[in-house]
Parts: structure tokens; sequence; C-alpha cells
């Protein structure tokens, strides 16, 4: 009787917490390859100048805080976490705005509702090109939501509609289009606040760089229209690859379609013993130019296939795969167009530690200094940074690194032929 009472009483408590680790299992286990693109597409680092940065546009706050949630999906059990505690904040933050909008409504379609938003964002979080500043910065806006609605019975008329002037502009700055949803604080206002609100918009196309269309839509809420993030193909095998997950590649791409993938395939079964170093290098030969077409050319079997790294996670791919085979220019060159490709133009952690490598191995050691003093404003790329500075100084000390010194021996022994 007890447990049944238990159930009857936390039974909404029970269910949230039921999908919050639905919603962890999902990100942790089925599709961690997506958050891991989310992370090597921004380069979060912890300077007032990068919030500065962010702040001077409009949705800047919330792209600033989904940034900084990003960078720990580098690690597929921080991206389950952090969905699940997003999933959590916005049903619970749901709730209450159905509560305080609807209070006469039962507690099971209030419940349902509460789902709605939370559920919609777990599906927005399948698209690779949605960063997360539309979730971070509709978290914000129900948060202010709230707040309104719980001190609207306290004030008056005048001073209800004067707090909801003041927070329409001021959300709009700092979360983005997703403001326009406060207008629906009061119902009897919506031509007051709706006009406000694209006043708004249309004011701040004229303090930013971007044209009103962007400015209306989100000016980082979509990436759509720009370039591609990758198959799911890809972008699964780039992340077994960036781990060195050679049995994983081996056992999950049998008959893989993309090219970059049927490279790292190849690659994987030399690093495990499936293939000769006779057979891989009959198999994959050092890249070459062919007129009119993309570079990076691979010898893959009878007949020539082009990586045109036509998507970001297949030029990550070839970067990694040249470095791996000691093609330490191709790599640095891939590299920076890799980071080059993001679609809202961001830097990447990843692409700068590459060319970081890249600058040590080819003795470029100022550059590689610049590099590596950005990383050191980062969370996860900063202990790495700080170990490989020593190496800018004191080039002998590469010798420590025996997989870079090698690289370092080949790169001299050959020729330079960053573009090919």
């Amino acid at each position: 009787m007890n447990i049944k009472r238990f159930l009857s009483d936390k039974w909404q408590q029970i269910t949230v917490a039921v999908m919050a680790v639905a919603v962890f299992c999902f990100w942790c286990f089925l599709y961690p390859f997506i958050p891991v693109v989310r992370e090597m597409s921004q380069l979060f680092l912890w300077t007032g100048d990068y919030l500065a940065e962010r702040l001077v546009l409009p949705g800047g706050l919330a792209q600033y805080l989904g940034e900084m949630v990003s960078q720990f999906f580098l690690n597929p059990v921080n991206a389950g976490l952090s969905y699940a505690i997003l999933f959590v904040i916005t049903q619970g933050l749901a709730y209450k705005l159905v509560l305080l909008s609807f209070p006469s409504v039962k507690a099971v379609c209030r419940f349902a509702l509460s789902l709605l938003p939370p559920v919609l964002l777990w599906c927005i979080a399948m698209l690779p090109h949605i960063p997360l500043t539309p979730t971070m910065a509709l978290v914000m806006v129900m948060g202010a939501g709230c707040r309104i609605m719980a001190s609207a019975s306290r004030l008056s008329r005048p001073a209800r509609l004067g707090v909801l002037c003041t927070a329409i502009p001021v959300m709009y700055w700092l979360a983005g289009p997703v403001a326009v949803l406060l207008v629906l604080c009061c119902l009897r206002w919506i031509p007051v606040t709706l006009t406000l609100y694209a006043a708004c918009v249309i004011a701040s196309s004229y303090l930013t760089p971007y044209p009103l269309g962007q400015v209306a839509k989100g000016i980082d809420y979509d990436w759509s229209g720009m370039k591609q993030m990758g198959t799911f193909e890809e972008m699964e095998c780039d992340m077994l690859l960036r781990q060195r997950d050679w049995p994983g590649i081996l056992e999950r791409f049998r008959h893989p379609e993309s090219p970059a993938v049927r490279s790292a395939v190849l690659l994987a079964a030399r690093q495990t013993g499936q293939m000769s170093q006779q057979e891989f290098t009959n198999s994959m030969v050092v890249p070459r130019n062919r007129q009119g077409e993309q570079p990076t050319v691979f010898n893959i079997g009878p007949s020539y296939m082009i990586v045109n790294y036509g998507s970001l996670s297949s030029a990550f791919m070839v970067s990694d795969i040249a470095y791996q085979l000691y093609w330490t220019n191709i790599s640095q060159r891939v590299s920076f167009d890799a980071m080059e490709y993001i679609p809202n133009y961001n830097k990447s952690g990843r692409a700068i530690r590459r060319l970081a490598e890249a600058c040590i191995i080819t003795r470029q050691y100022d550059v590689a200094k610049k590099y590596l003093g950005i990383l050191e404003h980062t969370l996860f790329y900063h202990e790495w940074a700080r170990s490989m500075l020593p190496l800018t100084d004191n080039p002998q000390l590469i010798t420590n690194y025996p997989f870079m010194k090698k690289a370092q021996e080949c790169y001299d022994d050959t020729e330079d032929v960053f573009f090919f």
C-alpha cells in the first residue's frame, strides 16, 4: 500500500526521472557522435574578451551558454548528462508556466503539456546543423516568463506592462528571437508587445553586421543553407577515428558509402594488423592533385576515390588520416580548411590542436606557441597545451613523443608539398 501511494503521489517526478534516464542513454549510447560534432564546431574560451564578443550580438548570451555546455560534449557521458539536465530543467519551467497560465487545468493535462517543450528540443537536437543556442535561449526565456507571470498578481496593470516592455528588449538581446514568446505573458497587450519586439529586431539589424533576415531568424540559431555537417556515417566514423577505436571502425563499417569512411577503414585494418604495410601502400598512396577536382585524392583499390571533404566530418577525417600516415603538411592544410568550413565561422579546439601539432613537427615554433596560447584558455585542451609549450622553446624534447618525432623525421626526409 505504501508503494502504491508513493507511486500515486510521485508519478510525475518518476516519469520525468525515467525520461531523463532515457535521454541520457539516447545521447550517450545511441547517438553520441552528434554532440561530438557540436563540440568540434566551436572553441569556447574562458576569457572576458570572448564573453564580450558574444554579448555585442543579439542572442549572444544564449550562444555563449550553448558553447559553454557544448565543450563538455567531447565525452559522450558528459553529453548525455547535459541533455538530461536540460530536459529536466525545461520540463520544470514548462510545468510552472502552464500552472501559472492555466491554474484550473487538470494535473494530468498540465503535465502532458509540460513535456512538449523538452521533447521538441530533443527532436531539434537530432539536427546537427542546429547548435545549442536556441535550446539555451528557450530555457532563458521560459525562466523570465515564469518570473514575470509569478509577479504579475502583485503588480498593477501599468506596472505589469512596464515590466513586460522592459523584459522583451532585454531578453531579445540576451536570448535572440525566442524572446517573442514573452508577448504571450499577457494576451491583452499582444499588439503593443509584438510591435515592440518587431522594433527590437529591426533596430538590432542596424547595430550588427548581419542582414535583417539573418537577425530575424537568429544569428546562431540555424546553420542550414550554409555548409553540411556530414552524414551520420561520417560523423560516427569521425568520432571513432578521433578516439583511435580501430576495432570499432572495422566492426561498425563493413560496407561504407563515404570515401572518407572507406579510407578510415583501410587505416584501421593496417593499425590492427589485418592488412600488411605493402597491401596498405597499394591501397592508399600519397595524395596528388587532379586538374578540375577538389584536393585530397586517394588511390583506393583499382580506381581513384576523391575525398572532396564536402562535409565538416569528412574534412576532419581526412586530416586525422593524413596525420596518422605522417603526411603532416597535408594534415595541416586540411585541418585549417576544416576549421574554415565550420558553418557559423567559429573556430575549433580540435582543429587548433592539430595545427599546433603540425607546427611543432614542421618547426614553426612561433606559430605553434600562438595556437597553444589560445588552447590554454580552454577547459579540455588546457593541460595538453601546457604540456606542449616546452617543445616550442626546447625542440629536442620532441624525443619524448615518439609519434611526433617520427613524423618530424618523415617531414625532414620528404619534399614539402603543402599544396598539391
